[in-house]
């Protein structure tokens, strides 16, 4: 019995050693995720299916579904939005995140684009809304079937801005108490923020800006900081981190919470904390930095991609075969990934119908992707890691019998 009772108290002890270090490796905040973009890989999390007010982090799903306007011609860079009263109440308002847009006075999507998301301007962020004539109420569609589009899988939508439905004033729906505001999960953010940086890369350009100078009227022009105090020489600017985006947002009822990317160690990297904890607004940028110094603690490991996935059978080519990169892949973690299978999936016009890579391909060409599944690793949509795949020289198409045997 009295070895029994050492035993357990020996075991308590190693127990609460691990609480410990677990417990000092959370942040003050409700919710956290850390990924690697490119891959998807998740490097750290803390309830991230914690469904949460988000405030204007909701703005990276408006700013999606002006993307797909774009794409689709429905609008362009250059189209004019005139800005109506109620849009210019809610602008000129200085408890709002205001720019001072004036009514009857048109601006470019382009300039709507930047003030939402760089000073984050709830008016202009409302003028995009209704860019292709649009009201609120079908806009909230639009951004509804996005994220149900894009797996959000605990995403609700009251307005593109992330106000609460009572201070959009004559803007308001009906449908929604005065209180409700956008909720979502920190894991949503992280796929929203994925999807963004990688269907729309332009956008960083955008958010990499330390200030800009916003167009109002005739002779005046305002010049913004951007909410983002950790961009390269800012406040909590971190060492050996390019951040250069993505979205800060600020309610009572979300608190601090903020959407941030950059590149570490030539990985981009994907965090969102959502109501970091305190009376300090920059709380939000304290608890980031420390999520990219866990980060630096984090080593990566590589797994070599065996002969037969790092050479690749060319059809239609002057040469049968071509090398592909990268031939190693990279994991964060220092636990070992034994376990795992690999898949190689070409994109569909590089392929022929035998699913052999097809010539003519171009140097450094995006030629697929590699997938990597294992049940040691988890990713932000539950899908395998992506890599993707490069051809390390030049394949130019055949002669007829080169052509005819390979």
């Amino acid at each position: 019995m009295k070895k029994f009772f050492s035993f357990l108290i020996a075991l308590l002890l190693a127990l609460s050693v691990a609480t410990g270090a677990s417990a000092s490796k959370r942040i003050d905040a409700s919710a956290a995720v850390m990924v690697d973009a490119s891959t998807g890989q998740v490097i750290y999390e803390q309830n991230p299916n914690k469904k949460l007010p988000v405030a204007s982090v909701s703005k990276l799903l408006t700013i999606a579904v002006i993307h797909d306007e774009l794409k689709q011609n429905v609008i362009t860079a250059n189209s004019k939005v005139q800005v109506t009263p109620d849009v210019a109440a809610i602008s000129n308002d200085p408890s709002y995140s205001s720019i001072g847009l004036q009514a009857g006075q048109s601006y470019t999507v382009r300039e709507l684009v930047n003030a939402a998301m760089v000073k984050s301007a709830d008016g202009a962020t409302l003028a995009l809304a209704m860019a292709d004539g649009s009201n609120i109420e079908e806009f909230n569609l639009k951004l509804q079937q996005k994220a149900k589009d894009l797996g959000l899988k605990k995403c609700s939508i009251v307005n593109p801005v992330g106000l609460t439905n009572g201070d959009l004033k004559n803007l308001k729906l009906n449908q929604y108490s005065d209180k409700a505001e956008n909720a979502m999960t920190a894991a949503d953010a992280a796929i929203l923020a994925r999807y963004l940086i990688r269907s729309y890369p332009d956008i960083l350009q955008v958010t990499a800006q330390k200030s800009a100078s916003f167009y109002i009227a005739k002779n005046k022009t305002v010049k913004e900081e951007n909410l983002n105090k950790m961009l390269p020489g800012d406040k909590y600017t971190v060492s050996g981190v390019q951040i250069d985006g993505l979205k800060t947002g600020t309610s009572d009822v979300a608190g601090a919470c903020f959407v941030s990317t950059g590149l570490y160690r030539g990985h981009r990297i994907i965090t969102v904390v959502l109501h970091a904890n305190g009376n300090d607004k920059d709380a939000r940028f304290t608890t980031t930095q420390q999520l990219y110094n866990m980060l630096k603690q984090t080593p990566l490991q590589e797994i070599t991609l065996p002969k037969n996935l790092r050479q690749q059978r060319v059809a239609n080519g002057n040469q049968r075969t071509t090398d592909i990169k990268p031939q190693k892949l990279m994991i964060w973690g220092s636990k070992p990934v034994r376990h795992y299978t690999l898949a190689v999936n070409y994109d569909h016009q590089k392929q022929n119908k035998r699913g052999r890579l097809l010539a003519p391909i171009r140097k450094n060409e995006r030629v697929g992707e590699i997938e990597l599944s294992s049940p040691d690793i988890r990713t932000i949509n539950g899908e395998p890691l992506t890599y993707d795949l490069y051809s390390e020289e030049q394949v130019p198409r055949g002669n007829f019998w080169q052509r005819l045997w390979h």
